[in-house]
């Protein structure tokens, strides 16, 4: 067979950059680069006219074990646990004095694989989401049933999860769990859900910041309560950046 003189391409890097909302870009070097989160049509949009995203179960690496997700889970929730942020968010769900009978998690993210097609990974700070989840569960002691919905879960994250208590549901059963007397756990909730389940009422919320979102019944539930803010979190800024722990305002305390 005749052999061809064309010299091959050089491999292309994959090189990350982690901008300033926590979302890590996985791209290639050189002229081919290319982003991955929005297209200039999508940067176009105003907020009032979102474009609908379908997104796939992320893609976990083909040799990750449960097992040596489990372990990773632990390293996580040891660094979490031994956090200012840790010891700020704990004190102030442990004040918590109106009945909580279950906790909804909403946005969680993949704490096992990667999304957009692998040209995101952001499994860090979901890990970090996951270890400050499990904290607010011991808090709580026995609030009831614990739900997590988030359609990039995959089969590792569903048996991380149930493997630590956490039943896993798909759309729309979360948003059907949430009630007065829920603990809304939503780290990486979308504007139209915070919509949607603030409405509700939830007696507690993790998550945020809401002060600056544009929207009526946003501003109302933000108005109707008090928060205490989570410090930096000097292991993964970005997993809790400017979150706040909000309580009907009826309570005793008020915004720190």
């Amino acid at each position: 067979m005749p052999h061809s003189n064309r010299r091959k391409k050089p491999p292309q890097k994959r090189l990350e950059v982690t901008d300033p909302n926590g979302w890590t870009h996985v791209t290639t070097s050189g002229r081919n680069a290319r982003r991955a989160l929005r297209t200039p049509h999508q940067d176009s949009a105003s907020p009032e006219t979102p474009h609908p995203q379908i997104l796939a179960p992320a893609e976990a690496p083909p040799q990750l074990t449960i097992a040596d997700l489990q372990a990773q889970f632990h390293l996580y929730q040891r660094k979490w646990e031994a956090s200012e942020s840790w010891a700020v968010v704990r004190g102030a769900v442990s004040k918590q004095t109106k009945p909580v009978d279950r906790i909804v998690c909403i946005g969680l993210g993949s704490p096992s694989g990667f999304l957009k097609g692998g040209w995101v990974d952001r499994r860090s700070v979901s890990m970090y989401q996951l270890a400050g989840l499990v904290g607010v569960m011991g808090v709580i002691g026995g609030a009831g049933q614990v739900y997590a919905q988030d359609p990039v879960f995959n089969e590792l994250d569903r048996a991380l999860l149930e493997s630590l208590g956490i039943v896993v549901v798909d759309h729309p059963l979360g948003f059907e769990k949430v009630s007065s007397s829920t603990l809304l756990y939503c780290p990486g909730a979308e504007r139209t859900h915070l919509e949607q389940l603030l409405s509700c009422r939830p007696v507690v919320v993790f998550g945020g910041p809401l002060e600056d979102i544009e929207s009526t019944a946003v501003k109302g539930f933000v108005e109707s309560s008090c928060s205490v803010r989570i410090p930096q979190f000097g292991e993964q800024e970005h997993a809790f950046w400017n979150m706040r722990v909000y309580f009907p305002e009826e309570r005793d305390g008020g915004d720190v």
